[in-house]
């Protein structure tokens, strides 16, 4: 069974120095996870990290966690496992207690759903920027920032074809997955500020060869918001297995980038992968970088299924594996003391059927 598909790992010497939507409402409040949590929890085979589930509720699936700057908070994505309408909820880990986030806009002109997706959450401002659409695949959608409360703050302006919203590291730019008719090419990497002016359109550039670089899900490096690692490949003919042009999310390598000037080049993070033709074993998305930018963590199906991946990059050496491929884990992000990450999982290790929420230690391979 597919899952979700979203937008891997030696470094490039030359970077070093530089750096989906888901009808009816879920239930409003979830009270308890406990009993569910300890069903779901099971030790990985011993040369993975343990999955520890904070949210592991059969009738709902949970995808793209975010917490926030006191690691005691996640917000999340819920799906009632039956099909329908995704909604943003939030989760004290202290109490794990779960409630619907995003509170309802007193100014009507504010779109705010009702489908919610893809949270990022500021260390900075305590704010979380997400994505909101009329309906699961189609109408108007909008890039929402709501307070820590989830009380809404306001639209992006023009805002309709970017997705993947993520903070820049003061809080102040988003850098996001530009769809739009100004992409060059469709889709690229590019930074917005908060009234949706375009501050630079495409942060991809080109790879060694000349080729433009189309760019997904992209993570900023803590010191330079320029400087990104984002899921992306080569704008070239026959990329992928079954692709004849144009961008396939499937076929992603995590790709780096560097600035000289204003221009920008990018290379794959793994510095043997091919750039003229796709590498199955080298594919990777939705990187995010350690706070200490060190560190890279992203998913890929390189072991049979999903699993998460870390890479040093400081050291450039090879990825490591994180998790057992049977619990199809993705999208991690790092807790601020970076010694673990929160991703999203599924509730047994079947390679298919209701995700939970849960969080690694990864302190031994850092």
């Amino acid at each position: 069974m597919k899952t979700r598909r979203e937008f891997l790992i030696a470094t490039p010497s030359a970077l070093l120095g530089a750096y989906a939507w888901a009808q009816t409402p879920p239930a409003p409040v979830q009270r308890s996870f406990s009993r569910n949590v300890r069903e779901a929890a099971r030790q990985a085979p011993p040369t993975f990290a343990e999955l520890h589930f904070v949210t592991a509720d059969p009738n709902f699936s949970d995808y793209r966690p975010a917490i926030d700057a006191s690691a005691q908070h996640v917000v999340f994505e819920r799906t009632p496992a039956g099909g329908g309408r995704t909604k943003l909820y939030i989760l004290s880990l202290a109490s794990g207690v779960a409630e619907l986030f995003v509170k309802p806009a007193l100014d009507r002109s504010l779109m705010t759903g009702p489908v919610q997706t893809r949270p990022d959450w500021s260390w900075v401002t305590g704010q979380v920027v997400l994505d909101v659409a009329a309906s699961n695949n189609s109408g108007p959608r909008a890039v929402l920032i709501v307070h820590p409360d989830g009380s809404p703050v306001a639209n992006v302006p023009n805002s309709r074809g970017y997705v993947y919203p993520t903070w820049s590291p003061d809080g102040t730019q988003l850098i996001v997955y530009n769809g739009t008719v100004n992409a060059n090419p469709q889709p690229c990497t590019s930074l917005i500020g908060l009234d949706g002016t375009v501050v630079t359109l495409n942060l991809n550039g080109t790879d060694a060869s000349g080729a433009l670089i189309f760019g997904g899900f992209a993570s900023p490096t803590p010191g330079n918001v320029n400087l990104i690692a984002y899921a992306g490949q080569p704008d070239v003919y026959g990329w992928g297995p079954d692709v004849t042009g144009g961008y396939n999310q499937d076929y992603n390598y995590v790709f780096v980038n560097a600035e000289n000037n204003g221009v920008f080049t990018s290379a794959p993070l793994e510095s043997d992968a091919s750039i003229k033709i796709y590498d199955p074993s080298h594919q990777g998305r939705a990187p995010v970088w350690s706070p200490d930018g060190n560190y890279v963590a992203f998913e890929s199906d390189r072991a049979g299924g999903y699993a998460i991946f870390l890479a040093n990059v400081t050291a450039g050496t090879a990825p490591v594996q994180i998790t057992d491929a049977s619990y199809g884990a993705q999208h991690p992000k790092f807790y601020p003391d970076q010694t673990k990450l929160i991703l999203t999982a599924y509730q047994l290790p079947s390679g298919s059927g209701p995700r939970g929420i849960a969080w690694v230690d990864i302190s031994s391979y850092l």
